[in-house]
């Protein structure tokens, strides 16, 4: 035997709440040849919990390569539970994903696709039951199929694809799995005094609200009628319409009613903006999740067609910016907390895939963009503070070949800062002038995808966009910004794995851990000791990981990096 194939079933998702009810095993001789040996472990009885270790020494004996199906969740699972670390040699899902990015990646899904099977599922409340007659065929089935899947991927992946899921993506997952394990140090202490802040806020905020009128002010509908259609109400006037036509009262619209001074928009906002972050966020916090006085998100390589990772449970991506908030994520006494972000990653890349070479002479120059990009709008002059940042909204929105139009709202709601349709416009040009590979590029890029049918990023990770072949002008046209967006964004995010596995892997042995990456930033800690040189080696890692070499990519300007030291959010 060279392969054993593993799968569980639980009670549920979370392997700090729920259990474990069976685990199965199938055995191969290799790649090719039918799961020789089936076992299928219940749980609940000692007997068999019993036989799952002696087979486990076996397999570590024996050194069999185990197979999975996202085998980072049940590897953790299953460690929780019976301290049993089993490696993942193999699994499907990354595979799945080097395969063909913008398929889905789960077993059912790719077994019906791949292999012609049909769903072989059945209803929750018997996949977590311990009717081992229920869940023994299912179970089965489960480990057949990750073991089938595996042998055709192992057939039908080219050279290049088995590099991307070898070199970049199998030690990314290992690498996540390990930042899931060990969690990220959560401040148990300040929390309640936090969460109780806020808590006042949205009190407070909604008493106001209801002195002006005692409506549900968490319904759209009701408040639409509060400002807009009441005689009794507002009587404000109506910025946007909904698609069924009635008055929109959304964060943008609110945020421009505030702006020329209404005061209940304003008001609006704010319950809104801690509302939501008590929901979203604080009221899921706390000692039912920080098991360990950790909290343990889930990063995922596969669900983000763009190649992008994502994170949930929660989603580190989406937690505000706000200081206090920030500032209960840090480390433990005697460790350093850091978060180490790359600058300006998407402008140094389209500037790469364009050719660009005014933004290429800026950065290599160690120039500012947003500075030169600024200078458009004071004829030459040094800008200030707020024109820089105006600048920042024009470089990010108009990169991609956004229209003026709806660069006016994205400038507002993303910066704060306001354009009218005509300075959109004006800017735009200038913009465009500027940088002048910018649009030619664009231009290329929906040739290019539609050619080939999608674009590749710079590792050569592929993503089918079939929607260019569209008759309907939205479809192809969500095509052609794809083209455009995907490979830079998925560039990015490729790198910063590249990053983040060789910190990983050479710098663990001086103490350091990764615990998570958040959009272009990696998350980790490291001893107070070795403060004073590792910050400097993570810089230096960042800005130029071997991987790049690796894949044969050498960018025609520097990438550069900040590293902050000290609590999220406070650097």
């Amino acid at each position: 035997m060279k392969y054993a194939t593993i799968d569980i079933e639980s009670t549920g998702l979370n392997r700090y709440k729920e259990e474990i009810t069976f685990i199965g095993v199938g055995l191969a001789k290799d790649v090719g040849e039918p799961i020789s040996k089936m076992f299928i472990y219940q749980w609940s009885e000692k007997e068999d919990r019993k036989k799952f270790k002696n087979l486990m020494k076996n397999i570590r004996k024996r050194k069999l390569k185990v197979v999975w199906q996202n085998g980072k969740f049940d590897t953790l699972f299953i460690e929780l539970k019976t301290g049993i670390k089993i490696p993942i040699s193999e699994d499907i899902m990354i595979m799945g994903t080097a395969y063909d990015l913008a398929a889905e990646h789960g077993l059912k899904k790719m077994a019906k696709r791949y292999l012609g099977v049909e769903d072989w599922d059945i209803k929750k409340k018997d996949k977590t039951s311990n009717n081992k007659e229920v869940v023994t065929p299912y179970l089965t089935k489960d480990v057949r199929y990750t073991w089938e899947l595996f042998c055709y991927f192992m057939g039908k992946m080219t050279p290049h694809q088995m590099k991307i899921y070898k070199k970049l993506l199998m030690p990314a997952f290992r690498m996540y799995r390990d930042a899931e394990r060990r969690g990220i140090y959560f401040d148990l202490d300040e929390f309640p005094n936090v969460r109780e802040k806020y808590k006042k806020i949205e009190e407070d905020k909604l008493k106001e609200l209801k002195s002006h009128y005692d409506i549900n002010w968490n319904s759209p509908q009701q408040k639409a009628e509060v400002l807009f259609k009441s005689k009794k109400g507002e009587n404000l006037p109506v910025l946007k319409r909904t698609p069924k036509g009635e008055p929109s009262a959304d964060a943008s619209t609110l945020k421009k009613l505030a702006a020329k001074g209404y005061e209940l928009p304003n008001l609006m906002l704010e319950y809104t903006a801690a509302n939501t972050l008590n929901k979203m966020f604080l009221n899921r916090w706390g000692e039912d999740s920080a098991y360990d006085g950790r909290i343990h998100p889930t990063f995922n390589l596969t669900n983000v067609v763009s190649g992008r990772t994502s994170c949930t449970d929660p989603n580190l991506q989406q937690v505000p910016r706000t200081k206090d908030i920030r500032a209960l994520y840090h480390a433990p006494e005697g460790r350093c907390f850091f978060e180490a972000d790359y600058s300006q990653l998407e402008l140094r890349i389209a500037a790469h895939y364009a050719n660009e070479r005014t933004m290429l002479r800026i950065y290599n120059e160690n120039g500012d963009i947003h500075t030169a990009t600024a200078m458009l709008m004071t004829n030459g002059r040094q800008p200030t503070k707020e024109e820089r940042n105006k600048a920042k909204a024009v470089n990010f929105g108009f990169l991609y070949g956004m229209g003026a139009k709806k660069f006016v709202d994205y400038a507002y709601d993303s910066y704060g800062v306001k354009f009218s349709l005509a300075e959109a416009e004006a800017f735009r040009e200038a913009f465009f002038a500027k940088y002048s590979r910018l649009a030619p590029w664009h231009e290329e890029q929906r040739r290019l995808c539609a050619e080939l049918g999608g674009v590749s990023n710079l590792f050569g990770r592929f993503r089918k966009l079939p929607d260019i072949y569209s008759t309907e002008w939205s479809k192809k046209g969500g095509a052609e910004r794809r083209a455009i967006n995907t490979p830079v964004q998925g560039t990015g995010s490729d790198i910063l794995l590249s990053a983040a596995i060789q910190i990983d892997k050479e710098l663990s042995q001086y103490g350091l851990t990764i615990v998570g990456s958040v959009h272009d930033s990696i998350l980790g800690e490291f001893p107070e000791s070795e403060k004073e040189w590792i910050v400097d080696e993570i810089r230096k890692i960042m800005i130029h990981p071997h991987l790049l070499d690796v894949f044969e990519i050498e960018l025609r300007c520097p990438l550069d990096v900040d590293v902050g030291v000290g609590k999220w959010g406070t650097h």
